[in-house]
């Protein structure tokens, strides 16, 4: 492989090499260890009654519906506890199907949860707790996007949904039905998600009220969250349209006089975000791409978490994905004084397509008309990894959405 990455890019991929981080630490197989487990939670669009829990393992680094792991009934208030034979040895899905929930902003009661809710975690021991809510939901939904279920992926996955949402934990932290006084003992983390769950589901009813409420509340969740589902999967982000509509939610929803768990959530604004990027351009007959080496000019008062004294980038800051999310890996590294990040991708086999291959984490948001600039370094491909060369013609595009 060190032959062949070499004759791709010469000194410099060599140098890449000796410098590469995996792309998001695959989990490999997904076994059990010896000995009971038990996690529990709450599953919310409010509080879900009756709805069905299933736990599920990742395999190979993507979600595995062909065995479940365990399974149980949530209660009125939506908590529930589902045993498991033995522990996973890596990642696991819980999802909640069926069962009713009180709308929390119109306060219509019975409504049937017609889409399944998904929660994703790196791992599992007893005694966890899992909450399994619309924003677990996008965090599921932002990684099945990317294409590999890894740890690291998960991982920030599930804390950009928390951060863009100004909360601290989204899974480990159990929300209430934001329309009652909040329980005694809540901490002001479980208060601040019940708070925007109960915003989430003004975003509902603003949504259904813009179509001319031509939709019921079971209907219309299912088509909010294909919308946002949509915009995390193909963009890893979000737009300033749905800013724009959380912001009006979390006005509309403190102006209802339904929140009553103890915190008036604030408007909120984009702190980070995602950079997609695509190759453009036509291969030749039966030629794959085996290596990108491109530099992304950063707008100003945006930058990327790195070393400081090397530069380099963590794990989960560039993340091959899509046609590139299995079998690559990447080294990024980035130039403070300059506003540049370098990247190098690597795929010998089986190599992708023309198309997206990478998602760039970054903080901070470009303002006004910024834009981010990607120029190629050296495109390589070949015929399945046998004889890569350079390739012409080929361009690079970058679009971003906000976090």
């Amino acid at each position: 492989m060190t032959r062949k990455i070499g004759s791709m890019f010469g000194a410099v991929a060599t140098l890449a090499l000796a410098t590469l981080f995996g792309c998001g630490g695959g989990n490999g197989g997904n076994g059990t260890t010896a000995g009971p487990v038990t996690i529990s939670g709450v599953a919310a669009k409010g509080p879900i009654n009756g709805g069905d829990i299933k736990v599920y393992a990742v395999r190979d680094d993507q979600f595995d519906r062909s065995v479940v792991l365990g399974s149980g009934k949530t209660a009125a208030d939506g908590s529930y506890a589902v045993a498991l034979a033995s522990a996973p040895t890596g990642p696991v899905v819980v999802e909640v199907s069926g069962g009713t929930f009180t709308d929390e902003a119109s306060g219509t009661a019975g409504v049937a949860l017609k889409t399944p809710l998904l929660a994703v975690v790196p791992s599992v021991a007893d005694g966890d707790r899992i909450a399994v809510t619309p924003l677990t939901h996008l965090a599921f939904e932002q990684v099945e996007g990317i294409g590999a279920f890894t740890t690291v992926n998960i991982d920030d996955s599930n804390t950009q949904i928390a951060r863009f949402f100004a909360l601290s934990d989204i899974v480990g932290t159990l929300p209430f039905d934001p329309t009652q006084p909040a329980p005694a003992g809540a901490t002001n983390d479980q208060k601040k998600y019940a708070a925007i769950l109960g915003v989430f589901s003004q975003m509902v009813n603003d949504d259904r009220q813009k179509r001319g409420n031509t939709q019921s509340l079971d209907d219309a969740l299912v088509t909010l969250l294909v919308a946002l589902e949509t915009e995390l999967e193909n963009n890893g982000g979000f737009s300033q349209a749905v800013l724009n509509s959380i912001n009006t939610a979390i006005t509309n929803f403190n102006n209802s006089g339904r929140n009553r768990g103890g915190i008036v959530p604030v408007s909120i604004a984009f702190t980070g975000g995602v950079l997609q990027l695509r190759t453009e351009g036509t291969l030749p007959a039966g030629t794959v791409i085996n290596g990108i080496d491109c530099t992304v000019t950063l707008p100003a008062g945006v930058t990327v978490k790195s070393d400081p004294a090397t530069g380099q980038t963590p794990p989960g800051v560039v993340d091959p994905v899509s046609l590139a999310a299995a079998n690559s890996v990447v080294s990024a590294r980035f130039d403070k004084a300059a506003g540049t990040l370098r990247i190098i991708l690597i795929n010998v086999q089986p190599g992708f397509a023309i198309g997206e291959f990478a998602h760039v984490e970054f903080d901070g948001f470009p303002t006004g008309a910024a834009a981010f600039a990607v120029k190629v370094n050296r495109i390589d491909g070949g015929s399945g990894g046998t004889s890569s060369a350079p390739l012409t013609g080929i361009t690079i595009k970058g679009a971003f959405a906000g976090l």
